[in-house]
């Protein structure tokens, strides 16, 4: 599986309709499922950004077509990284 991190600021209509966060957060889970992905932690966070999740998917292009759906719900704005552990790193090095 492949991991990402997605940075997730709420759009002016996200803002407006706050209170109907969970109902979108059960549809985004709904799209990465669907792509045989899994939203394995969502936070709600203060900042610049409103909202992270770690996210895996089996594919890169499985990761695409659940970001692509995601994008047309237009209440949130996703930035997305590609991430691994710090020992993949570290063995990257040696």
């Amino acid at each position: 599986m492949f991991t990402y991190l997605a940075l997730i600021k709420l759009t002016p209509e996200g803002r407006e309709g706050l209170k109907e966060t969970p109902k979108y957060l059960e549809k985004i889970k709904g799209f990465v499922e669907d792509q045989k992905g899994v939203l394995e932690a969502p936070f709600a966070m203060m900042g610049p950004w409103d909202f992270f999740a770690i996210v895996k998917y089996p594919t890169v292009e499985a990761a695409f077509k659940a970001h692509a759906r995601i994008a047309g719900l237009d209440v949130i704005e996703v930035e997305t990284f590609p991430v691994e552990e710090v020992d993949l790193f570290i063995k990257a090095l040696v």
